[in-house]
């Protein structure tokens, strides 16, 4: 979660702007295919405009947003607005309080700045040390469970190009990606020798088949695995999603990725055009 101050420099400015808006960008074929996600923002358990969350980025008073929500919550807020938050993605805006603001006008700009400084560099090292497996490793070895009750052994994808990737029905950078997903990889790596193996990380088989059955509405269909009490995901990770994991076809991770935007996908396939053009 990353925190918002009027004294931040450029590159931080740019980091979280893109934060708040990002949610609302979404490419143009995704509109004309009608893919689109709507976008909820919540503050406190509330729902509120995107023009009120602008104002309070105006304002400073943003602390951090989340981006994806768990079951439960999701839950919560299904209750209390209905079935349209299915297919939302959920913003959960932090905001300081009074006292919070009061404090924060106190510091000095270089205060502020090494603050600022501080809370970059402690994400970067939650991201860093969250990975288990990294580039140059052999794959852990496992068995998934795939939705339609078959199952799949890593090490016998041995000669194929392997993107493990993990996600989460609740997690909205994972469904960004999701949405992404098939023109930017299935298509283009349709008859070469590849395999897509996304993963739901800790989720129940349910939760995750209806999910899906939901995307496939909207075009968005291909095999997924399960892995409800994360045993292969903490072979590769600790926390965070959307993973992934790009493993040559000796079994070899060559690249990782974590979080979303627009371009990792851009990065991963032309990765894997270098890795079947091999």
């Amino acid at each position: 979660m990353y925190k918002i101050d009027n004294m931040m420099n450029c590159k931080v400015f740019v980091v979280l702007l893109t934060l708040i808006i990002s949610c609302t960008i979404n490419l143009k074929a995704q509109k004309s295919q009608g893919n689109a996600p709507q976008i909820m923002y919540i503050i406190k358990g509330k729902e509120v405009s995107k023009l009120y969350v602008e104002k309070l980025f105006n304002d400073n008073r943003i602390k951090g947003m989340r981006k994806g929500i768990s079951t439960k919550e999701k839950s919560i807020l299904i209750k209390k607005y209905g079935d349209r938050v299915k297919d939302c993605f959920v913003a959960v805006i932090d905001v300081f309080s009074e006292d919070e603001m009061k404090d924060r006008n106190k510091l000095s700009p270089k205060e502020k700045e090494r603050i600022i400084q501080k809370e970059i560099e402690e994400s970067s090292a939650r991201k860093k040390h969250s990975t288990i497996i990294t580039v140059g490793e052999m794959a852990p070895d496992f068995v998934v469970e795939m939705l339609d009750g078959s199952k799949i052994k890593l090490s016998d994808l041995r000669g194929k190009v392997v993107l493990l990737n993990f996600w989460a029905t609740w997690c909205a950078p994972c469904m960004k990606e999701f949405i992404e997903i098939p023109d930017k990889i299935l298509v283009p790596f349709k008859s070469e020798d590849f395999v897509l193996l996304p993963i739901s990380r800790g989720e129940k088989r349910e939760d995750v088949m209806k999910k899906m059955e939901r995307l496939k509405l909207k075009g968005i269909d291909f095999p997924v695995g399960v892995d409800p009490k994360k045993e292969i995901y903490s072979r590769y990770a600790q926390s965070m999603i959307p993973r992934n994991f790009l493993i040559n076809k000796e079994g070899k991770v060559v690249f990782v990725s974590i979080g979303y935007d627009e371009d990792k996908l851009l990065d991963i396939s032309k990765k894997i055009k270098m890795l079947l053009n091999k």
